[in-house]
């Protein structure tokens, strides 16, 4: 049985609906590279890949009940082909659903692959076990599956949380325990973050920004100085730093970097001053209880 904490879950909720992020990581079907969605380099639906290795027994029900019911095919209009979960052993089997979906011949030939990993939950060899499993297989479908294979790391505690709010029992006690005041909006926000969430999983939210293109270089760059790790980034970050920031889905005031935080941060490695400032932002985002 999933318990949830319904003050924590609310406010992910929102959050989420106003710009941060469930899923992160390498762009999906989704995406707009460039300008053009990642449909139009190559054509056909991608091949999803969940991960349900690392996540308890009550995770897995829950989202395998809504990932592959009603979820499943509106991960189809989003261009989104989904394999049967994926366990401690990696084997692809495509869901009936898939099968009666997918084009003719679709699977003579190599396709994008999606892996949708737990973002924090995943043992550090996994990805090389995603690499020697692609590899060993012959069949077209993942005859180039070392070049055409990428990652998104999902936040398995959010999706869980949804998941269980789609069934009735859960929705009716978690809207019982809510602010009477707040349950109009709850009623409001659920169809659109479910929406959200998904248009996530594909990354149909990812943007090339300034912001994310700096954030990238900077954890490249300076890995040791981002306060930031990855499954943080993927928790917190969002489409604006403000919104980030907030993360009560209205925007703040951005503060400037003091220069008693410049001096520390510089100690540690030279900084551009916009790298800087981004430090600092994340700092503060931190900071909050």
């Amino acid at each position: 049985m999933v318990s949830l904490n319904v003050a924590a879950t609310w406010t992910r909720m929102l959050s989420v609906t106003a710009g941060a992020c469930a899923a992160a990581g390498a762009p999906g079907p989704g995406t707009r590279v460039r300008g053009r969605p990642a449909l139009e380099w190559i054509a056909g639906p991608w091949l999803g890949l969940i991960d349900f290795d690392g996540l308890e027994r009550a995770e897995r029900e829950a989202l395998h009940a809504w990932l592959f019911g009603q979820a499943e095919q509106l991960l189809l209009v989003r261009n989104l082909l989904m394999a049967k979960p994926l366990g401690e052993e990696i084997f692809i089997e495509l869901t009936g659903q898939a099968m009666e979906a997918m084009p003719q011949g679709w699977r003579d030939a190599a396709r994008p692959i999606l892996i949708l990993a737990p973002a924090g939950r995943a043992r550090p060899e996994r990805r090389r076990e995603y690499l020697d499993a692609l590899s060993r297989l012959r069949i077209p479908l993942v005859s180039r599956g070392s070049e055409l294979w990428a990652v998104r790391e999902y936040d398995a505690s959010f999706l869980v949380a949804i998941a269980h709010l789609q069934q009735p029992a859960g929705r009716a006690a978690f809207r019982a325990a809510m602010e009477p005041a707040q349950t109009y909006l709850f009623d409001q926000q659920l169809a659109v973050v479910e929406a959200t969430v998904l248009d996530d999983l594909v990354g149909g939210r990812d943007e090339e920004s300034a912001l994310a293109l700096d954030l990238e270089a900077l954890s490249s760059l300076h890995p040791h100085v981002h306060p930031l790790d990855p499954q943080e980034r993927t928790q917190f970050s969002g489409r604006t730093t403000e919104a980030r920031f907030s993360a009560r889905a209205f925007p703040e005031a951005q503060r400037p970097c003091t220069d008693e935080f410049a001096r520390r941060a510089g100690a540690l490695e030279p900084l551009l001053p916009g790298d800087l400032q981004r430090i600092f932002e994340a700092s503060e985002l931190l900071a909050q209880p």
